[in-house]
């Protein structure tokens, strides 16, 4: 199902065969592929937006707790805005932040050092994060939080005898956008990380969720195909998700 998308994929990439990946088993999304978007996806409110025919890929974003929001609606682990609309926030003991502007142009930072209309914010002061989440909110922005895997172009994971393993979805950034890349087997968080520098050379990547969230969708027109482990139409489970379109 992956090979469909990166066969719908090929023709916009070989232009750009010298500039960026190439659609893969690992490379789902990358934005040089075209005019990319990305959008933080509020689930249940949102889904009608997964309707809407086009070219790309939707993925689970931050994880989902098991607590829930107002009447009873997943909520996402850590800081979450959804295009202004505050939904939490509590921070995680996360280090990476995922910020979607307006425009649908995302960036990744650390949390100590988060940049939102020339001013920096350290997300773990309590000032400084309730000073960010209003500005996000007034601007439109879409916040996300997750596990920082790679900063600056290396490793940021230590290893560990018993860390567990698993598939593993990547948010990366590289000098030539952005894109989602995904392990082809079972790896730990540290092999994810190295795995990752070695394909990619990418500057920054967030962990996303799967295991029993793993939600993927690949779109070409108004065809959808399943990449996940879970049904395109079992999405009562879920409070986010990250739709990549190029436009």
């Amino acid at each position: 199902m992956i090979r469909a998308f990166a066969g719908a994929a090929f023709a916009l990439w070989t232009g750009w065969a010298m500039a960026c990946p190439a659609p893969s088993e690992t490379v789902l999304f990358h934005s040089c592929w075209g005019t990319a978007r990305t959008d933080l996806l509020l689930m249940p409110e949102d889904q009608a937006a997964l309707n809407a025919p086009g070219q790309g890929l939707v993925v689970t974003g931050a994880y989902t707790g098991k607590d829930a929001r107002d009447e009873g609606l997943p909520k996402p682990v850590g800081l979450f805005i959804a295009q202004g609309r505050l939904v939490n926030r509590n921070m995680a003991r996360m280090d990476g932040i995922l910020l979607i502007g307006p425009d649908g142009r995302p960036e990744l930072y650390h949390r100590n050092q988060v940049a939102l209309d020339a001013q920096v914010y350290d997300l773990t002061d309590l000032n400084q994060r309730g000073q960010f989440l209003r500005a996000a909110a007034a601007a439109g922005i879409s916040v996300m939080q997750s596990h920082l895997l790679v900063v600056e172009g290396g490793s940021d994971v230590s290893p560990s005898d018993d860390a567990p393993v698993s598939t593993r979805r990547l948010f990366f950034t590289d000098r030539h956008g952005y894109g989602i890349w995904q392990s082809t087997g079972a790896l730990t968080l540290h092999d994810t990380a190295k795995a990752a520098v070695e394909a990619l050379a990418p500057r920054q990547a967030l962990n996303l969720d799967m295991g029993s969230f793993d939600y993927c969708m690949t779109q070409t027109g108004t065809t959808r195909q399943r990449c996940g482990a879970v049904a395109l139409d079992d999405l009562t489970r879920f409070s986010n998700l990250l739709a990549l379109r190029l436009e």
